[in-house]
């Protein structure tokens, strides 16, 4: 049956007195939020402790029993059943429209066209093809019958179209295909425009989002299907952050309604879990969703804030807590998989993705993942309590006084002494273990040095308690160090370390092994317990035998020097380390003293054994050889200092026979040998009785000479203390020096001159007083210093009076001399510079013959040279032959010189250096040679330096060089052989060498002709026959005009151009003179292109003056002095094929080219005609 659609209308306007939608006017009002839901104040405590408005997306309700639940109030655990007691709530606030119209598309066009109600309900009973002629019908009915609003329908709407998206993802599943596009498609259904739809389908993953953090059980499932949630209801990130933000608010506010805030700092509390793990779910989301970091900031912070106002790091923290647990339990899956090849490294890499666990944490992970499995591997647990085993409640109590002190330190030695050892002896790795931890290592992406140390960390200490038990046998007999060793070595390769370890390993062995005896013996040493002390450190020392035999099986170098290695005092953790200096002082003393023994006539010694002994407890004990030295020294000196004093007295008394000798020498070496004292304390003591009889011999003998038995009784005292005659050379020098010195000057006379006859009488007496031949040559070098000293001051103070007025003197001086004179009576007319006169010459060679002749001038061989030599033939009547041979080179040295002895200052000592070669040079007479022989001895005597020399030298011959060169060059281009000859003997006068001699003379060469240069180019009268002289001048001379004369490039230019004018404008020069051209400008050192730029240009400028006077001639009727001009014109295009870049008319040119070709050519080859006419149309820029 069909009803009009008015009828109906009619009768639901007689309704009662009740709202269109049967709201209760006792209902509360409802508020709007952001999203355009509505929602309102709670009355009761909600469901699962989460308030009626935990979400602002609640629909209205339609009574009051409805008013105090919600959407996520009714959530259980989980996404799904999240979904289902939200649409369940939903479905409890449906209004009257909403049950009456079924059809969300007839719900759509009610809201759009804001129809009547009566209208809406008729055509619920109308098809939906006639909907459009009924409307009129309707909106009549509805004028009487009263309207619905637009905004009743709208809100309707929204009520609906949330429950339908949250149902048909209940339905389908967040994995399912068809998801998104069913989703989807209810907006179009329910006429919800895109921004509310995103506003419904972000209500809904909040609801589902705070569904799976209801749940504190975590799952990684859980992360997908977050994923998959997110493209089943089509959001962006903008959307997702918001829906997590919203979800965060409202979860913490009704978390934290009935749980307090310090539960909810118990990791373990219910209500904790589930808000880290809505952390967990939101930082995965975010950074699975492609944010940018700064995006990722911005809403992980929102959400961090949102669920109790926390950090950042400490929100990404709690989600790391979360995920860390995952990754465990993905790594222990992989230990227990490792046989079955299931799994891989990039298995790992995926869940580390998955989950954000980055790599550093990652890595932390894997290596307790593979500390755990190497327990395993041994047969251990995974979890290590050894560490709760030690632990006394009371460790951390303060004691107050010594005494208690004491009593925990012994109750604590008590309580380690009598702990029983547990047997680790079978703990060993499995078999297959190495496979299966190097397989775990690769995939977990250890590094050796990280899976070898956590091997060891679990393994070592097993290692320890087997390597120190078997020492112990070793040190107690019951094993020989070749078996103890073998344990050991096995005992390694059963745990699995490496041999780059054991040396460490077993050295901290070793120095545990060797340290317990050497405490237990302390002890009995700080009490003075002597005998236990004795017997305590021989066994130690037996114990340190046996392990270094033991160390001997494993072949190591580092403990070949076994005691440095093991017995450093410095070093805490050492065998010997522990104890205080004054502890191993002490431990040394009382063995030493015990080791001495007394021999029936009651002479004290150490044995052979006992020595022995001292010295391995030495080394034990960290204690130096001087220390022992000294501890020999202070208990056995005396007896050797007495009897050593009684010998050397009984020596000095005088005649020292042999048989005294004799009997003297068996009384010491009778204490040395029972004391077993070493040569060193013996030379100790020895050396200061010797030095003492020579210092009284001195004293007492006159003139300070000993006489020939003194000499003999310090010859046999040095015998009876075996010191040897080098070793008494500082003792000798000290106390019969001054003797020595009084001779050499005696010797020296008023002369200077020690004469020859002197010499060996010299020589006998420093033998006869035992000085070295040093100490006698510095002696003798002091005294001829002291002879050598006024003669240098006077030639000094004669060389400023010979160079300086009178005023310069008394300026430097600081004194006015008045008028100075010299020895000779002469005045003083010099000037600051050389002389060639002076006084001082005498005195110079007298300085010089006090040296040579003293002999202090010393040859030294600084190498060798090889040297022909003619030899006769053996045979009589053959020819000589010629053999090549090296000799020696020598080189002078001076030990004592002027500047030395600093009687002359280096300004002074180069003038009179200066002076000598100059008067050496300049002096005619018979002492000319004398002079040049011996200006480098004077040199020497001075203390100047061979390039010194040779730099004045050069100074003065450059002067030399410079006059005469000049003076000859004035007369002549080059130099002739005459010349040349006169310098080389310049040269060898002055010393300079053949390479400084061509240098000067080039260098005078160059300053001659650079002023001859400057003089040519100022004179302002330049002709090209006097450039082209001079050009020729310095290539003969090779000369270089830029480098050697100091020419620009642009004079060099300029000069080119000059020269070559004439000749191209003469017509001299032409194309076929290249030759002519490259030769003047290679002479002139210019490249072949600048040689060409200038020609160009010349040529060009040429050309433009010629083009103007055709043109001109031509105006003027002129035509034979225009052709001449064209005939010149010519001659310059034939250096550049014509291509003188003019700007000629046309008409101008032909007709100039007409009057050139109509021109005379009488007795002109054809070709030439020819090529002359080319090169003008070419010129004139006419075509051929």
């Amino acid at each position: 049956m069909r009803f009009h659609s008015a009828a109906c209308a009619a009768v639901l306007s007689a309704a009662a007195t009740t709202s269109a939608f049967s709201f209760s006017p006792l209902a509360l009002p409802p508020t709007t939020t952001r999203n355009g839901a509505l929602s309102f104040a709670p009355t009761t405590r909600p469901a699962f402790g989460l308030s009626s408005n935990s979400l602002a997306i609640n629909p209205m309700s339609t009574s009051h029993a409805s008013i105090s639940t919600t959407s996520l109030s009714l959530a259980a655990g989980g996404g799904p059943e999240a979904l289902d007691d939200y649409i369940a709530t939903l479905a409890n606030t449906e209004s009257k429209l909403t049950s009456k119209l079924q059809n969300p598309k007839l719900v759509k066009l009610a809201g759009v066209a804001a129809l009547p109600l009566s209208y809406v309900v008729g055509a619920a009973m109308t098809p939906s093809r006639r909907l459009a002629a009924r409307a009129v019908g309707g909106v009549i009915a509805a004028v009487t019958a009263g309207g619905v609003g637009k905004s009743y329908v709208e809100d309707d709407v929204k009520r609906g179209c949330p429950a339908a998206i949250a149902k048909r993802l209940s339905e389908l599943g967040v994995e399912d295909a068809n998801v998104s596009d069913g989703i989807a498609r209810l907006q179009e259904d329910y006429g919800v425009d895109d921004e509310d739809f995103g506003d419904m389908c972000t209500q809904v993953y909040a609801v589902y989002l705070a569904g799976m953090a209801k749940n504190p059980l975590a799952k990684t499932a859980e992360l997908k299907e977050l994923s998959n949630l997110k493209a089943a209801l089509n959001l962006d990130n903008l959307q997702t952050g918001q829906a997590h933000a919203d979800a965060a608010v409202s979860f913490y506010r009704d978390v934290t309604r009935f749980t307090g805030l310090d539960e909810l700092d118990d990791e373990d509390h219910p209500d904790r879990v589930s808000l880290d793990k809505l952390i967990f779910l939101s930082e995965r989301a975010f950074r699975q969703g492609g944010e940018t970091e700064e995006a990722f900031t911005f809403e992980f912070s929102r959400v961090a804030r949102a669920l109790g106002g926390l950090s950042l790091n400490e929100a990404m923290e709690r989600a790391k807590g979360v995920a860390m647990p995952f990754y465990e339990r993905a790594l222990a899956s992989t230990r227990s998989k490792l046989q079955s090849g299931a799994v891989s490294s990039d298995m790992l890499s995926r869940a580390r993705g998955t989950l954000g666990i980055d790599d550093v944490e990652a890595k932390e992970m894997h290596i307790e993942a593979f500390a755990n499995e190497v327990r395993v591997q041994l047969g251990l647990p995974e979890e290590d309590d050894d560490d709760m085993d030690d632990f006394n409640a009371d460790q951390d109590k303060r004691v107050g006084t010594l005494k208690e002190v004491n009593d925990k330190l012994e109750a604590m030695k008590v309580a380690e002494e009598s702990k029983v050892v547990e047997d680790t002896s079978g703990i060993k790795f499995s078999d297959g273990a190495y496979d299966t931890l190097s397989t775990l290592q690769q995939i977990l992406g250890l590094t050796d040095e990280d899976a070898d140390y956590e091997i060891a960390a679990a393994t070592t200490d097993y290692w320890r308690q087997t390597a120190l038990s078997t020492l112990e046998d070793a040190i107690n007999k019951t094993k020989t160090p070749a078996k103890a060793w073998e344990i050991i070595q096995s005992r390694q390769k059963e745990l699995f370390l490496k041999d780059a370890d054991m040396k460490e390993m077993m050295t901290n062995m070793v120095m545990q092994a060797l340290g317990r005896p050497l405490e237990k013996v302390n002890g009995f040493a700080r009490v003075n317990n002597a005998a236990a002390t004795m017997d305590g450190l021989i066994d130690a020392i037996a114990a340190k035998e046996t392990c270094k035999d033991v160390l001997k099986e494993a072949e190591w170098v580092e403990f070949e020097d076994f005691e440095r290695a093991c017995f450093d005092p410095d070093d805490q953790s050492s065998a010997c380390g522990f104890l205080t200096n004054q502890d191993r002082h002490n431990m040394y003393n009382i063995f030493f003293m015990r080791s001495v023994s007394a021999t029936e006539d009651g002479t004290k010694h150490i044995s052979e054994e006992s020595y022995a002994l001292l010295k391995e407890l030495r080394s034990m004990l960290g204690l130096s050889e001087e220390e022992g030295i000294n501890q020999i020294r202070n208990f056995f000196g005396p007896e050797l200092q007495s009897v050593l004093n009684m010998a050397t007295e009984e020596i000095v008394r005088g005649n020292a026979t042999d048989e005294l000798l004799k009997n003297l020498q068996e009384k010491v070496d009778k204490v040395i040998d029972d004391f077993k004292l070493d040569e060193e304390m013996v030379r100790s003591y020895a050396g200061p009785l010797y030095n003492r009889a020579v210092e009284e011999i001195g004293a007492n003998t006159p003139g300070g000479i000993p006489s020939t038995e003194e000499v003999a009784t310090l010859a046999s005292l040095r015998t009876l203390l075996k010191i040897a005659e080098e070793e008494t050379y500082e003792i000798h020098g000290n106390t019969f020096g001054m003797a020595y010195r009084k001779g050499i000057k005696e010797a020296l006379g008023t002369t200077g001159v020690i004469r020859e006859e002197f010499r060996q009488p010299l020589e006998d007496l420093r033998a006869r007083l035992g000085m070295s031949e040093e100490a006698g040559k510095n002696i003798y070098m002091e005294a001829i210093g002291a002879r050598m000293t006024p003669m240098v001051e006077f030639i000094s103070t004669e060389m400023e009076r010979l160079v300086l007025t009178a005023d310069q003197l008394a300026q430097k001086r600081g004194a006015d001399y008045g008028e100075d004179y010299f020895k000779d009576g002469s005045k003083a007319n010099g000037k600051l510079g050389l002389g060639t006169d002076g006084n001082i010459m005498s005195d110079i060679m007298g300085l010089i013959d006090f040296y040579v002749e003293n002999g202090i001038v010393e040859k030294k061989v600084v190498g060798t040279k090889k040297v022909e030599k003619k030899v006769p033939s053996d045979e009589e009547g053959g020819e000589e032959k010629t053999i090549i041979e090296e000799e020696p080179v020598y080189e002078s040295t001076y030990p004592i010189t002027a500047l030395g002895l600093e009687c002359i200052d280096d300004q002074v000592a180069e003038l009179c250096y200066r002076q000598f070669v100059v008067s050496s040079f300049t002096d005619q007479g018979p002492n000319a040679a004398r002079y040049e022989a011996s200006k480098a001895t004077f040199g020497g005597i001075l203390g100047l330096s061979t390039d010194k020399m040779e730099e004045i030298g050069s100074n003065i011959g450059g002067m030399v060089y410079d006059n005469y060169i000049k003076q000859a060059m004035s007369t002549k281009d080059a130099l002739d052989q005459q010349d040349m000859m006169f310098l080389a003997n310049i040269q060898g006068k002055l010393g300079i060498s053949a390479e400084k001699g061509e240098e000067m003379m080039l260098d005078t060469q160059k300053k001659i002709i650079s002023e001859e240069a400057s003089a040519l180019f100022d004179s302002g009268d330049i002709t090209v026959e006097a450039i082209k002289a001079f050009r020729e001048k310095c290539n003969s001379m090779g000369l270089d005009l830029e480098t050697d004369v100091g020419l620009t490039k642009s004079r060099l230019v300029g000069m080119f151009g000059m020269e070559i004018t004439p000749g191209i404008d003469s017509g001299e020069i032409t194309m076929d003179s290249a030759d002519m051209l490259a030769e003047i400008q290679e002479s002139l050192g210019l490249t072949e292109e600048e040689g060409e730029e200038v020609v160009a240009g010349l040529i060009q400028e040429r050309a433009n003056g010629i083009l103007v006077d055709i043109i001109g001639c031509m105006l003027r009727g002129m035509d034979n002095v225009a052709v001449e001009s064209m005939e010149k014109l010519v001659q310059y295009a034939a250096f550049v094929d014509g291509d003188l870049g003019l700007d000629v008319e046309e008409s101008n040119a032909n007709r100039a080219f007409n009057m050139f070709a109509n021109k005379d050519w009488t007795g002109v080859d054809e070709d030439v005609v020819e090529k002359q006419q080319s090169l003008l149309k070419t010129a004139f820029g006419m075509s051929s």
